[in-house]
């Protein structure tokens, strides 16, 4: 297992450095503007630059033909599909310790920036690369990377029309009570999360009936 999830970060290694280093430039430029649209972007900008990176390991997997070779090794095809999510996961991790840090360096250090809105929109940013992630990784193993632009095109649907499905759901349900947006950025990312867990438990099964 561990040495299949080297193999992902490895893969991938350049392209999420040149991301992270990108990503973290272009937050703290956002965030020095005290702009109020800027400090939101900050909060998505990570999210969508770094880990979609995970998304590439399985086309790459398919070009350099190592999701055939993968499979004879002694790992079960679960522990592949496991090592998948957890690239995924792990550089969702950097994306949030890179904000959480520089906003509170900012916060502590240069003027108060960590409120309401930076909860309501950091829950947001992780809610939309969940989803994102979860349509993406399953249609994937379902369809093949040959269709990673439909697949990509999907997944941008589902994410977004789970986003604003639930903003209406729940203005239409809850009305215009108080602390509508915190409820709304809590309930999407948990949402989020169960869409990602459920995507990795299908993901298993069509992965296992998979033949090469």
């Amino acid at each position: 297992m561990k040495g299949l999830l080297l193999n992902n970060l490895y893969s991938i290694e350049k392209s999420t450095k040149t991301s992270m280093i990108l990503a973290s430039v272009a937050v703290i430029i956002l965030v020095m503007t005290q702009h109020n649209i800027a400090i939101k972007a900050a909060l998505f900008l990570p999210f969508l630059l770094v880990p979609v990176h995970a998304f590439e390991v399985l086309k790459y997997d398919a070009l350099s033909g190592w999701n055939k070779f993968e499979i004879t090794l002694p790992v079960t095809r679960k522990q592949i599909v496991r090592s998948k999510y957890s690239t995924f996961l792990l550089l969702f991790m950097c994306s949030l310790m890179m904000i959480v840090f520089i906003f509170f360096a900012v916060d502590q250090f240069i003027y108060p920036v960590i409120d309401q809105v930076f909860f309501n929109f950091l829950f947001r940013g992780m809610g939309i690369i969940l989803c994102l992630a979860a349509s993406t990784f399953m249609l994937t193993y379902k369809l093949g990377t040959e269709k990673s632009d439909s697949i990509m095109i999907s997944s941008t649907g589902f994410t977004f029309g789970v986003f604003f499905g639930l903003s209406i759901l729940l203005e239409f349900v809850l009305g215009t009570i108080q602390h509508i947006d915190e409820v709304f950025s809590v309930i999407f990312f948990i949402i989020a999360s169960i869409s990602l867990l459920v995507s990795y438990i299908l993901s298993i099964q069509i992965y296992i009936k998979k033949e090469f």
